[in-house]
């Protein structure tokens, strides 16, 4: 009797195991692990939502934890952590969508640039970007990127770390010859974030005036006054641009030598102009500018 009692109880433990194993949710194990838990459904969960074969199933996850927003960041968390590089570089774009709500998220974020997988990677500096300043970590991680075929998510979140950026000066300068514009223009932009910290870039973004994209050119127009130059032939290269053909183009340089102040002040008669532009972001840029090199100028508008 004894005998088929302890025989019964294992058949029971097996089928009770086999049935929290193949249990839907993941609810059971996930506890058993300690899983973090979003909407009562554990990480597991939430895993193989986001990696089913089935559309809809997917789209129902992610849109589930896009709503989640702060309360999701757990899951979201450990799924950066998961065995699926799928799910991992999902979670990744799911915190980017979050911006700056993910911000907690961003330690974990900066240790998924690590990844074994390429994709992730630049999906975690996209992320990395949306979300805000990846501090000082982030950096070398991050310039490592600008050699690979994630050089534009990684020129963004370096963007975003401003002075801090400054040891990815080299690389950063050298991709104001890469063959996409979009990720040239993203350089200049990328220097002119990092303010004093680029002041000796002032040659090369120069240099990227001469860009036959007008993106290239607008955003090496405006870093130039972000960096705050001491160079001299600054000055006689931005008045060049207000001739350019692109609104722009123009609106960026004649905004640069409006913040270099008095050092551009022998740019406000070829700013004067401006005054007259077919572009109304060109007019009101110039009227500051003319305000700025020289206070004592008299606009058309006084």
């Amino acid at each position: 009797m004894m005998k088929r009692l302890l025989i019964g109880l294992g058949v029971v433990l097996i089928l009770l195991g086999i049935a929290v194993w193949l249990e839907p949710t993941g609810v059971v194990l996930g506890f058993l692990h300690g899983e973090a838990f979003y909407r009562d459904r554990p990480t597991r969960h939430w895993c193989k939502a986001l990696t089913e074969p089935d559309p809809k199933t997917q789209v129902e996850a992610r849109q589930a934890l896009k709503e989640g927003r702060r309360s999701a960041l757990p899951v979201l968390v450990e799924l950066l952590h998961s065995d699926n590089a799928k799910a991992r570089w999902r979670a990744a774009d799911l915190l980017g969508q979050m911006g700056t709500d993910a911000h907690d998220a961003t330690p974990a974020l900066v240790q998924t640039l690590k990844d074994s997988d390429p994709h992730v990677r630049a999906v975690a500096a996209s992320a990395l970007a949306a979300i805000g300043p990846a501090g000082p970590e982030a950096i070398p991680l991050l310039q490592d990127m600008l050699a690979t075929e994630a050089r534009l998510p990684a020129l963004r979140a370096l963007a975003r770390c401003g002075s801090e950026a400054a040891p990815a000066i080299p690389p950063t300068i050298a991709l104001l010859h890469d063959k996409q514009s979009e990720v040239r223009w993203n350089a200049a932009r990328t220097l002119g974030k990092m303010g004093v910290a680029a002041r000796t870039t002032a040659p090369a973004l120069m240099a990227a005036l001469k860009d036959p994209d007008a993106l290239v050119r607008e955003h090496a127009a405006e870093s130039l006054g972000q960096i705050d130059p001491d160079d001299k032939d600054t000055v006689p290269e931005l008045i060049a641009m207000l001739q350019d053909p692109e609104a722009k183009v123009r609106r960026d340089a004649v905004r640069s030598l409006g913040q270099m102040g008095s050092k551009a002040k022998s740019a406000a008669s070829a700013i004067r102009p401006l005054l007259d532009d077919k572009d109304a972001n060109v007019r009101k840029a110039a009227k500051i500018a003319l305000k700025q090199v020289n206070p004592h100028t008299k606009d058309k508008s006084d």
